[in-house]
């Protein structure tokens, strides 16, 4: 996986900072013991010390380096909750100092701070928290660089030679024209950024260029205007189905006039449950190799791993969300692999 061994690389070349709130975890103890040692990261847990290391002293096998941070000692709560009062405030909303103290005392919410204070680069949980107290903890205090939050996959084939951005698969259940259209562009920002390649958005569906005049596909076909006229210089068809976005032959069939000629790398689903069904089936029955889901749309990197995810994927998710963040050269266009 070309992708992931380069960003390793960029990170030991400049070791980030990776926040784990959900750390009460043998697998997130095991990922941050690797990204210690190999030098990749400097891993932050926060959480009370007592219970980490009791969790600590509990694993069979050797854990060490990393630095706790108690989110509810009497410094660090205060500050935290100043600074989330001012936030609400902002956002026109008032709070009472008891709420500031209870949404403060959440491991969550706080390490959602470190991230808006630039104490960490990257904030990964999941692994113990739902999806929704994730997103929660983000929205509440993060600042955003889109109106819409969403995620995306990076899906690289078995050997290798395939790699495709796909999104959405674990936010938004039924995006309407404008949120699709917001997460085209933002996963077509990470093709490049992950990439290295222009991206070719494909906006999928059960149609293919009016195919069907179903109103499900005119809601893809809305979604592709708005992409055109917000960003023009982006390469983005649709609607198309799934053989025309990504078989040449397919698509000189299907979709003779396609921009994409059926070479798409980005491929945004008409919903939750076609995302999270699609990927999966590339993962379980295609045998590709997937990574995430990241979250996309905030200023800071903050991301939500499934509670199913293995010590391996919270060490990718914080190689690449480190990569992402700071937009890294993975490689360039046209560069080979060492």
């Amino acid at each position: 996986m070309g992708i992931l061994e380069d960003c390793i690389d960029a990170c030991k070349a400049a070791p980030g900072t990776v926040v784990f709130p959900d750390c009460l975890d043998s697998r997130v103890l095991t990922a941050a013991t690797r990204l210690k040692e190999e030098k990749v990261a400097v891993p932050l847990l926060v959480q009370s010390p007592f219970m980490v290391r009791s969790k600590i002293l509990s694993a069979k096998e050797r854990l060490s380096g990393f630095t706790i941070i108690d989110h509810t000692s009497k410094d660090v709560l205060d500050k935290n909750m100043e600074a989330f009062t001012r936030i609400q405030n902002e956002k026109g909303k008032a709070i009472t100092q008891e709420q500031a103290e209870q949404a403060m005392r959440c491991s969550l919410a706080a390490s959602a701070m470190m991230v808006r204070n630039g104490d960490v680069e990257v904030g990964i949980a999941g692994n113990l928290s739902s999806t929704a107290d994730v997103l929660r903890a983000g929205i509440s205090i993060l600042p955003r660089k889109q109106k819409t939050i969403s995620s995306f996959f990076l899906m690289i084939a078995p050997d290798g030679k395939n790699q495709y951005i796909l999104a959405d698969c674990a936010v938004v259940p039924e995006p309407s024209p404008d949120v699709l259209a917001d997460i085209a562009i933002a996963s077509a920002e990470k093709a490049k950024n992950l990439l290295k390649e222009e991206p070719r958005v494909a906006m999928l569906s059960f149609s293919t260029k009016g195919s069907s005049k179903h109103p499900r596909a005119e809601v893809i076909r809305e979604a592709v205007e708005r992409v055109r006229k917000q960003t023009p210089e982006m390469m983005v068809d649709g609607e198309l189905q799934l053989d025309a976005a990504i078989v040449p032959q397919v698509a000189s069939l299907k979709a003779p006039a396609s921009p994409i000629c059926g070479n798409a790398n980005v491929l945004v689903f008409p919903s939750l449950e076609a995302g999270n069904i699609g990927y999966k089936m590339l993962q379980r029955m295609a045998g590709f190799t997937a990574l995430g889901p990241f979250l996309q749309g905030f200023e800071g990197g903050w991301h939500d791993l499934s509670r199913g995810c293995s010590a391996d994927d919270l060490f990718n998710v914080a190689v690449l969300g480190l990569c992402m963040q700071r937009g890294d050269v993975v490689r360039p266009v046209g560069e080979s692999p060492k």
